[in-house]
């Protein structure tokens, strides 16, 4: 029984002095390891160490091929530098943004303005024979006329005039004839045509049409007071004055070297050909009394007229 316990008191005693090993152990341990921190703290290794992992760091950045000049001047690293790219893109767009406003600023519109002509309709035919047949009866009876084509058709027009009410004094001698005969308005549309500075002749074109509309009212007023004894020379003076203004036209038109209006250019010089030859046979009837045949071109002139603008239209 003594010895028994004996044993046991032997064996908490190790036990203590288990207890006691471990506390001296672990102190050990924190003397040396605040030891060594102290040393590893004066000592270069950590400054060394932080620096070879920022050196590794930027080897693996530098892998990667960045162009650090285009990354500098995107503005990602300073705000300041961000703002003034900026600034300088600014007042390199406003020369561009300038020249487009003044480019814009430099289109001007020439407009001939539509007008009106009232005529005497006498037929509406859509081939040659009853073609023949009106123009006979026309002809007959030496009354002015001209066909026209409108809604497929040739609408066949005689005594033109700006003025309504002369055309409807004509009405009861082309009644006799052609009893369905009626008046007719002629709408010739307006004329629009946008230019810059560098095609300035448009604008010129466009006043010389203007003038050639005047000379076609000028002859209107002629024929509507000029009934039995007609003037020669004023006639033959609004004819010189329209040969002028064809050639100015010509002129004019000669100059297009832009191919977008190369439709109008020949549709006009097409026209204003017509108009010329329509001058000399004018004058030449005039001056052996065929006035029928006078106004005849006169209005075949201002439906030529009306033609050359609808088909800039269609074009």
């Amino acid at each position: 029984m003594n010895k028994r316990k004996t044993i046991y008191r032997g064996f908490n005693k190790r036990r203590k002095n288990n207890k006691i090993k471990v506390l001296l152990i672990m102190a050990s341990v924190c003397l040396i390891s605040g030891y060594g921190y102290t040393k590893i703290k004066d000592s270069n290794v950590i400054e060394n160490l932080s620096q070879k992992i920022s050196f590794l760091k930027l080897n693996n950045f530098l892998e990667e091929k960045v162009d650090f000049k285009s990354y500098d001047e995107l503005g990602l690293k300073d705000d300041k530098k961000e703002k003034d790219v900026q600034v300088q893109k600014e007042v390199k767009e406003k020369p561009a943004q300038k020249e487009t406003k003044e480019k814009s600023e430099d289109v001007k519109v020439a407009v001939v303005d539509s007008w009106n002509i009232y005529t005497i309709q006498v037929a509406s035919v859509k081939n040659d024979k009853d073609m023949n047949k009106v123009e006979t009866k026309l002809i007959e009876n030496k009354i002015p006329f001209s066909a026209v084509e409108m809604d497929e058709a040739k609408k066949v027009q005689t005594y033109a005039f700006f003025d309504k009410e002369v055309t409807k004094t004509h009405m009861e001698q082309i009644k006799n004839i052609f009893p369905d005969a009626f008046v007719s308005e002629m709408k010739v549309p307006v004329l629009s045509l946008e230019y810059t500075s560098k095609y300035s002749y448009i604008e010129n074109i466009s006043k010389d049409l203007k003038t050639l509309i005047k000379n076609f009212d000028e002859e209107s007023k002629f024929w509507a007071t000029n009934k039995e004894d007609i003037d020669l020379k004023a006639y033959n003076n609004i004819l010189t004055n329209r040969k002028q203004i064809i050639s100015n036209i010509e002129k004019e038109a000669n100059k297009i070297d832009y191919s977008n209006m190369n439709v109008f250019k020949d549709n006009l010089m097409k026209y204003t050909k017509d108009v010329n030859d329509k001058i000399e046979v004018s004058s030449k009837a005039a001056n052996e009394k065929n006035y029928n045949i006078s106004e005849s071109l006169y209005l075949s002139s201002m439906q030529g007229y009306f033609s050359f603008i609808n088909s800039m239209k269609n074009a």
